[in-house]
């Protein structure tokens, strides 16, 4: 049976080491929670800064209807026609020719969109400064700085003309006495001089600017660029916003945002009515187009419809004139509407031929409607071939005659309608709401801003604190050490102002009596006679426990502070485990110094010593121990003396002025403190120590710093692991506990030390109450 607790690393703690219980992080948001709150605020001024400072961007839309299109451009009425050419828009075409050159362009041009002036300001600064500034009156500078613009300058570019190679540089304008100005190049070369109002020109470099206003104090810069065409229709694309009102009712809006809400508008209705006007022109020219062709065909319609007539009239006078019968008046009639059919696509199809090859789909739709009115001609005819041939033959020539009258009557009187259509202002489109000037900026938006800094700032408060955890700082949740590593917490120490008035400095400290006690049977005490302790003559007197030799010693100083409690917490762990161990040495390790090994194992040692068990103390850290500081003694004849064979071990271990507490220093500092671990010698010091004293006490240098430790951990029966909140990583907790199982130690237990009071911690102060009450009426008795 083992009867020891042997830790070994699970495989399991070093998959799941970087993860959080809902547990753990919610105490890291409430240990943290003021950390969080300040980043919040950082983000929440952040945010109102930028709602301070950020330029207000005002949106206006004008409502255009788009009109559909005739099916039938030459305007001869046909029954039974399928969908002909030119096909409705779609919302998705007309979005496009609102977005084109055509329509965006003269924009550009009219407002100087391919000019850009931005005044020269310090960053942030000058953005403050604007936000308060006067549009039209210039501010003062500040801090003396007069070529930087402080917000209120006015800047109005007519015309600007540079050579390509100038043509999106940064150029230079500065503002002169009397309204003069200059225009400077990147490199700081003069390019133009001028006035406000007059175009200046420098025929040396092809550059002519145009300023038409400009307020600003002398000396003002601001930096003009000149955009490329392209490029400034890209620029200008971005600030437009096309979009269908309502699915497929031709109702579409154009939308441009600015910094300037009357110029919003105004830009707005130039793109309706600049669409308007490229749409007119478009109707303009197929209007023209179709006219052309009509034009083209009329003379050659009057002449069949000539011909037509001759025929008619020659059929009549040369035979006998008749009334025609019920048959041949439904054989007139129902050829009479095909006919007009047919002639009507064929003129179509001639039209199209102008603008499409004959396999195209318009075409061809042309040609399958053809080929079945012609089916349905011949068809139609195949009924009346019973009818006498001279009859028949009057009906078609009076069939031909009223189709050549009826196309050649409704092409003229398409031809009238196009000349005035063509001559009109209106066209396909018109604007049904147009823009108005608007009164409420569309960016930025505080009801946006605001929670998104809130937000952002809550959570980047949490990233903080998450980093600073697993980065910057050590661990600080004991849950880590026992979820993760299986090894059981024996103790949460919380920091103690009463530990730091007993540092070498501090003074004055009320003095507490040492809690009486007889000495009792112990559950870690060893089966047979105990001998007497190995005692030198160098003794420190015992009559007052709480001499200045003992000023370090917190358990003897203040017994019911929260510390001292926790620490007896661990005492009464640590008898449960001596009960399974091979011997009773304990061995204090720690991962990195400053996790206060000594100052566990001091108070430790006063705690046993406080319910009757002789404790010899070790300092076994031979290379930079200063346990001997907590009693007020020297280093030196100690344990690097004794296993030197320098000294006989009698003459090393002192009295303290701790009743029952025996001290070991650590001695002078040997060259190589490893070399005198590992002789026989030091396993002898402890076989001895541990038959005279009830518990032996070691404590050692730095596990990860040195291999004192690791050499030392086999001869233990037990050793517990102090750590440090917030000191050690989680990777140097995991190596420690590593490295002791490949040393054959066995870690007992773990203590969490220096951990600072905090929301998630405020119930250890119970236990420091409880103590403390029960403390005073045991005294009151």
């Amino acid at each position: 049976m083992d009867y020891y607790h042997q830790n070994s690393l699970p495989h399991a703690a070093v998959t799941e080491r970087g993860q959080l219980t809902a547990r753990e992080m919610l105490n890291l948001m409430r240990d943290h929670v003021w950390e969080i709150a300040a980043t919040t605020a950082i983000f929440l001024m952040l945010a109102g800064l930028y709602l301070l400072i950020a330029p207000k961007i005002y949106s206006a839309d004008v409502l255009v209807r788009v009109d559909p299109p005739e099916q039938n451009a030459l305007g001869i009425a046909l029954q039974n026609q399928e969908t002909l050419p030119p096909p409705a828009p779609s919302p998705v075409t007309e979005m496009a020719v609102m977005r084109s050159r055509s329509v965006l362009g003269p924009v550009i041009e009219r407002y100087r969109f391919d000019v850009s002036v931005t005044p020269q300001a310090i960053p942030l600064l000058g953005d403050i400064a604007a936000r308060f500034a006067t549009p039209g009156k210039p501010a003062a500078p500040w801090l003396g700085l007069k070529s930087f613009a402080w917000g209120g300058e006015s800047v109005q570019v007519g015309a600007l003309k540079v050579p390509r190679d100038l043509e999106e540089e940064k150029l230079t304008l500065v503002a002169l006495e009397g309204g003069a100005y200059e225009l400077r190049a990147p490199s700081g070369d003069l390019l133009v001089e001028g006035r406000v109002g007059a175009v200046a020109n420098a025929n040396a470099n092809d550059v002519s600017v145009l300023i038409k206003q400009l307020v600003a104090r002398p000396g003002t810069r601001f930096t003009v660029i000149r955009w490329n065409a392209l490029d400034a229709l890209k620029r200008f694309d971005d600030l437009v916003k096309v979009t269908d009102k309502v699915k497929d009712s031709g109702l579409l809006e154009i939308e441009y945002s600015d910094k300037s809400a009357s110029k919003s508008a105004e830009v707005a209705n130039a793109l309706g009515r600049q669409y308007l006007a490229t749409a007119i022109a478009s109707r303009q020219a197929n209007d023209t187009q179709t006219l052309a062709f009509i034009n083209g065909e009329l003379p050659r319609l009057l002449a069949d419809l000539k011909k037509t007539e001759a025929a008619l009239k020659s059929f009549r006078s040369s035979s006998q004139s008749m009334q025609p019968g019920s048959e041949a008046q439904a054989y007139l009639q129902g050829g009479l509407d095909l006919d007009k059919q047919i002639a009507g696509l064929q003129l179509q199809r001639t039209q199209l031929l102008d603008r499409f090859q004959p396999g195209s789909r318009w075409v061809q739709s042309i040609d399958t409607q053809l080929e079945q009115l012609k089916a349905a001609k011949a068809q139609f005819d195949n009924r009346f071939g019973g009818m006498p041939a001279s009859e028949r033959e009057s009906v078609d020539l009076l069939r031909a005659q009223k189709v050549a009258e009826t196309i050649y009557l409704g092409m003229v009187q398409k031809a009238e309608q196009l000349q005035v259509r063509r001559a009109s202002t209106t066209g396909g489109a018109h604007i049904v709401d147009p823009a108005i000037v608007p009164y409420r900026p569309v960016k930025p938006k505080p009801g946006v801003v605001l929670p998104a800094g809130l937000a952002l700032g809550v959570v980047s408060g949490m990233l903080l604190v998450f980093m600073r955890r697993h980065v910057m700082i050590g661990v600080t949740d004991p849950q880590y050490v026992e979820r993760r590593l299986s090894v059981p917490v024996f103790g949460e120490i919380l920091f103690s102002q009463q530990q730091a008035l007993l540092n070498p400095n501090s003074s004055g400290a009320t003095r507490k009596p040492l809690p009486a006690g007889g000495r009792s049977s112990l559950p870690f005490q060893r089966g047979g006679a105990r001998l007497e302790p190995l005692l030198s003559g160098n003794r420190v007197d015992a009559a007052d426990p709480f001499s200045t030799g003992s000023n370090r010693i917190l358990a003897a100083r203040f017994p019911h502070d929260p510390s001292v409690e926790a620490l007896r917490a661990v005492r009464t762990a640590m008898a449960r485990e001596l009960v399974h161990t091979p011997n009773n040495v304990v061995m204090v390790i720690g991962p990195t110094p400053s996790a206060g090994k000594s100052f566990v194992a001091a108070n430790l040692a006063v705690l046993h010593a406080e319910i009757g068990a002789r404790v010899v103390l070790i300092d076994a850290d031979m290379r930079r121990g200063h346990l001997a500081s907590f009693f007020k003694q020297s280093n030196r004849e100690g344990l690097s003396e004794v296993l030197a064979e320098r000294m006989p071990l009698r003459n090393a271990v002192r009295r303290t002025c701790i009743d029952g507490v025996s001290f070991l220093a650590c001695g002078a500092r040997p060259e190589n403190p490893a070399a005198l671990l590992m002789k026989p010698h030091f396993k002898e010091v402890l076989q001895r120590l541990g038959n005279q004293f009830d518990l032996v006490i070691i404590d050692t240098p730095p596990f990860l710093a040195v291999t004192d430790a690791s050499i030392m951990a086999s001869e233990a029966g037990a050793s517990l692991l102090v750590l440090r909140s917030g000191m050690q990583s989680e990777e140097e907790i995991a190596d420690t506990v590593k490295k002791m199982d490949r040393s054959d130690g066995r870690i007992a237990g773990a203590v969490f030390n220096g951990i600072p009071l905090r929301p998630s911690t405020r119930n250890y102060g119970y236990p420091t109450n409880y103590a403390s009450d029960f403390g005073d009426v045991e005294t009151t008795k």
